[in-house]
């Protein structure tokens, strides 16, 4: 594990295990507050984010079969994988993962990744790149998979989240696969306005057109996590699972099932082409206010 602090914030990484982020906690009145569970790591999705339909798809007239079908395929081949630390000091980490020599690579593409973590003030940022290694074109996405701990400093203080969209993709068959192209938001998803997330509302859902600002607040900790992203993260996804302590923001590059709606022209689907030697980037910053 390597640890990173500064006089506000600490982060703790793993990089032998998908330079996951294990912890991230805030310092308030001289305590830390655990903002993310430790029993429920994030994680780095790529080179695609959340699920493909039984793990096939179709691309640029090629098939190809992904291990974990039975699945979905789902959340990337880089999160349990060993990353090499390529720079670290105090507030800052750099780790790298490729993938040219990995016999057991669960993509048709060499790739390659880098993930840095910067705590600067009251702000944890990170920038995630991707690179296509291979011969031929690859269909591309990532995204970021952090947990938040639903409760601070008491159970069952009532925590609120705030994210605009402009649509959200239909799941009629309860899958996390969309049934169907985008459309509107009604009133039960609509978090354009700072609204509790509650624990019984149950939420795995996957938005388009994500505006790529938001915050989750819990008003009797006095802590407000503001986050933002660049604009290669078109698409954010909410998990609440019922009655659990935890719940997730990921704000990914692409819909779920992306590479299947790109391979039927849907071009909402966030896939971006990388060509051999090309690259994907983007930013995610974490800014913790104490109120």
């Amino acid at each position: 594990m390597i640890i990173l602090s500064n006089d506000l914030l600490r982060l703790t990484v793993d990089p032998d295990h998908g330079a996951s982020m294990n912890a991230f906690a805030v310092q308030q009145a001289g305590r830390w507050l655990a903002l993310t569970p430790e029993a429920r790591p994030g994680f780095l999705m790529i080179p695609y984010s959340n699920r493909i339909e039984h793990g096939r798809f179709t691309f640029e007239g090629q098939s190809y079969q992904l291990a974990n079908g039975e699945n979905h395929a789902i959340h990337g081949d880089a999160r349990g994988r060993p990353w090499t630390t390529l720079e670290a000091d105090v507030t800052h980490l750099c780790c790298g993962l490729s993938t040219i020599a990995c016999p057991d690579r669960n993509w048709p593409w060499p790739y390659e990744a880098r993930v840095e973590y910067h705590l600067v003030g009251d702000t944890l940022r990170s920038r995630l790149v991707l690179w296509n290694r291979g011969a031929t074109a690859m269909p591309a996405g990532f995204g970021w998979h952090p947990f938040y701990n639903r409760a601070l400093t008491r159970p069952g203080e009532p925590v609120f989240l705030r994210m605009a969209a402009q649509q959200v993709y239909p799941d009629a068959h309860g899958n996390r696969i969309p049934s169907g192209p985008p459309g509107p938001i009604g009133a039960a998803l609509d978090f354009s306005q700072a609204r509790p997330l509650l624990p019984d509302q149950t939420l795995d859902t996957c938005f388009a057109g994500y505006e790529g600002a938001g915050h989750i607040e819990w008003p009797e900790s006095g802590v407000r996590l503001l986050f933002r992203c660049t604009p290669a993260c078109t698409h954010l996804v909410t998990y609440n699972p019922r009655t659990q302590p935890f719940f997730a923001i990921e704000p990914v590059t692409n819909a779920n099932n992306g590479v299947n709606l790109y391979g039927r022209d849907e071009m909402h689907s966030g896939i971006v082409r990388l060509l051999p030697g090309e690259s994907l980037a983007a930013e995610f910053a974490q800014q913790v206010v104490i109120l």
